[in-house]
């Protein structure tokens, strides 16, 4: 018999629901039923507007999300079928960490979080809503028949290169599938979102006001055993005669303990050379990072440019005080204090107006008790941002140029970082170069910065 465990799915049929914070392990489990979420935190309240999760909760996050991530990638290596119940998408900013400013004001550092770290693939989802699935996989069919009351789309895939899609909206874009991997012998199942806490469901009783009812004992009953038989359908055989107990008191040639023994190593490289192929996919997304520079606009662009500036020694921090908020407080070994502003523009060069929030910034920062000199105004400009960099017009228009010289600011082209990135990337240890690269925007005023050649 199939045992089966949900992560943050209520089935009424199934007595295995494990809830997030858990460090339960799924090795005693056949089939997953995984649905990603972000769990509510005590959250830190800005006085200038927001929130984010605390530095506590940011720790628990962190650590059940590790957990689970590894769980589920070590049941896909054992053979085991996953389902992730596709619900939406959800992005939150965590504290890492925080330090006492003057005047008794605490600053926090923070960082992006999503639900869906927790699948140990990367996957692209949007959100999107509705009721129209249409099947794709006849072994699917059945499950959509049963469940099409409660179950519907709140996410639609962006990029499915290693995905069978299974699922579909009424217009083509793929709304869950089969997720497959060299690494895995089990299966990666993605299916579109249902839930049993609609109405219709529930019912009071002497000893509780919500009791799940008949229906929906029935509808999951049918769901479960739906998910039974596709596993065994991935897995492409008939469920054998279980294996009586009195079969251990027989012997077994000793080839098959040495087979097994050598199948228990193999199993154990996988799991590391998986864990090691993870690492590498991390890094390599995180130096393609850097191409952000080239074409992307936004916090994406914040992001990579920031990247850019640490690896040419910088320190670059986000500072918030009270309603302040200054996206780039810029730092180097000169002791040069400088705020960044930036821009993206998708077919039009970086005008005037972003001056508009740059000088504010330097302006209230100013303002603070313990700075006594205005800092350096920095513009990093994207313009032109889809075409090729090599084929854009001038970066920043000609009244960005005069505004720059009247406040004596620099302006940076981020398709220039991306080649300085680049080289000191390729050249860590290049102190020089760094030192030069930092030296063109120090001194460069009221124009636009020209970096030394890599």
């Amino acid at each position: 018999m199939k045992t089966i465990a949900c992560v943050n799915v209520d089935l009424p049929t199934i007595d295995e629901i494990i809830d997030y914070g858990d460090d339960t392990s799924l090795r005693d489990y056949d089939i997953i039923i995984f649905e990603p979420v972000i769990p509510e935190y005590e959250r830190i309240e800005f006085s200038g507007g927001g929130s984010c999760i605390g530095v506590d909760g940011t720790r628990d996050f962190l650590r059940t999300t590790s957990h689970w991530a590894r769980e589920l990638q070590d049941a896909l290596l054992a053979g085991k079928t996953v389902f992730v119940v596709l619900s939406p998408y959800e992005e939150d900013r965590a504290a890492t960490g925080s330090q006492m400013k003057p005047q008794k004001q605490r600053i926090y550092t923070t960082e992006k979080i999503n639900n869906y770290a927790t699948i140990p693939v990367k996957v692209n989802l949007r959100n999107s809503r509705g009721k129209k699935v249409i099947v794709k996989n006849p072994i699917f069919k059945m499950l959509h028949e049963i469940t099409k009351e409660i179950m519907e789309y709140r996410v639609v895939f962006e990029n499915i290169d290693e995905m069978q899609s299974v699922f579909t909206a009424k217009d083509g874009a793929s709304i869950g599938g089969i997720l497959h991997s060299k690494i895995w012998t089990g299966h990666l199942v993605f299916l579109p979102y249902f839930d049993f806490y609609g109405d219709g469901f529930t019912e009071p009783t002497d000893k509780v006001d919500d009791a799940w009812n008949e229906k929906a004992i029935r509808l999951s009953h049918g769901l479960v055993g739906q998910l039974v038989a596709i596993d065994r359908a991935l897995k492409g055989a008939v469920e054998a005669t279980p294996l009586p107990e009195w079969l251990n008191k027989f012997e077994s040639p000793k080839a098959v303990d040495e087979i097994q023994q050598s199948i228990d190593r193999i199993e154990v490289q996988l799991l590391d050379m998986a864990r090691q192929k993870e690492n590498y996919e991390a890094k390599k997304l995180d130096l393609l990072e850097f191409s952000h520079l080239l074409y992307e606009t936004g916090k994406r662009l914040e992001l990579a440019i920031e990247k850019a500036l640490r690896l040419m020694g910088y320190n670059v921090e986000t500072l918030r005080i009270g309603d302040l908020e200054i996206d780039h407080v810029i730092v180097g070994p000169s002791g040069i204090r400088m705020i960044g502003e930036s821009e993206g523009k998708d077919n039009s060069a970086i005008d005037v107006t972003k001056f508009r929030q740059l000088e504010s910034n330097i302006g209230e920062d100013l303002e603070r008790e313990e700075i006594t000199e205005p800092a350096k105004g920095v513009l990093f400009g994207n313009g032109f941002r889809l075409t090729p960099p090599l084929e854009r017009g001038q970066q920043f228009t000609d009244k960005s140029l005069k505004n720059a010289k009247r406040l004596g600011s620099a302006l940076v082209c981020t398709a220039d970082l991306y080649s300085i990135a680049v080289h000191i990337l390729d050249n860590p240890s290049d102190f020089e170069f760094k030192a030069a690269c930092r030296n063109a925007i120090e001194e460069t005023v009221g124009g636009i910065v020209k970096f030394p050649d890599p």
